[in-house]
């Protein structure tokens, strides 16, 4: 049970620091200096006004010096990055004592970053992603498996490479961002095969669902742009915490193997 409060606390703090690389990373900004001020009046916020969804609760979402509203973003992200660090451990097995737990840690906070970037600005940032290829293949050599995230690398960038250049020539534009490629590259770099190719087709699945909704609720128009790094993002992590159990349902249900 502590172990459990230290992991959903740690990752409500780590939450935090996501929220301020979501808002300064795309923007070109310093991700240290200045500390965390309110992005409506600029006032720095105190210690006691930055604890992780507390501080949001306590000032009912409200700056303490301008009154402004601050967006529920805020909390929701210091509660995702709780819950998925929570989910490392219950769901996956790694102990907080060992390598494995921060380097999935990191995976993760790193997807929650270029998901809300790319939904709040059209952007992926390129810091945490070229990063996370470096931790990925850091963390491939420390376990014996120095070739898998290289590989994985490799395969995932071809594969939205590939479906970049078919639908330019297919649509005359394009389709895919240069950021979503690097993106995929970093989900090979962590997930390798099979599971880097079932979180590219859960992306795709679920980023062709929902345009499908704001489409037909006429949120979005044909030809409006639609940011796809959120719904890769999702289908990594769908893959990272259920690969092996979807993959088995589906060779089970489709293929009718035991």
């Amino acid at each position: 049970m502590l172990v459990n409060i230290f992991v959903f606390v740690f990752g409500a703090i780590i939450g935090s620091f996501l929220n301020v690389c979501i808002y300064r990373l795309p923007r070109n900004q310093s991700i240290i200096f200045p500390a965390s001020h309110c992005p409506n009046c600029d006032h720095p916020i105190a210690w006691y006004d930055n604890i992780p969804i507390l501080s949001y609760l306590l000032l009912r979402g409200k700056c303490r010096s301008c009154k402004q509203s601050i967006s529920l973003r805020y909390p929701l992200i210091e509660l995702l990055n709780g819950i998925l660090y929570l989910m490392i451990v219950s769901c996956l097995g790694f102990s907080v004592y060992g390598l494995g737990f921060y380097f999935t840690a990191y995976f993760i906070s790193a997807l929650i970053v270029t998901a809300f970037s790319d939904l709040e600005t059209g952007l992926i940032p390129d810091q945490p992603i070229f990063l996370g290829i470096i931790l990925g293949l850091i963390y491939g050599a420390l376990i014996g498996k120095p070739l898998d995230p290289l590989l994985g690398a490799a395969l995932g960038f071809s594969a939205l490479f590939a479906v970049q250049k078919l639908g330019a020539f297919i649509y005359k534009k394009d389709v895919l961002g240069d950021g979503d490629l690097k993106l995929a590259a970093f989900l090979g770099a962590f997930l390798y095969a099979p599971n880097l190719f079932l979180g590219l087709f859960l992306g795709y699945l679920i980023g062709a669902v929902v345009a499908s909704l704001l489409l037909a609720f006429k949120v979005k128009k044909l030809g409006d742009y639609i940011p796809f790094g959120p719904y890769l993002a999702l289908g990594g992590l769908a893959a990272l915490f259920f690969g092996p159990q979807i993959i088995d349902l589906y060779v089970i249900i489709f293929l009718g193997l035991r």
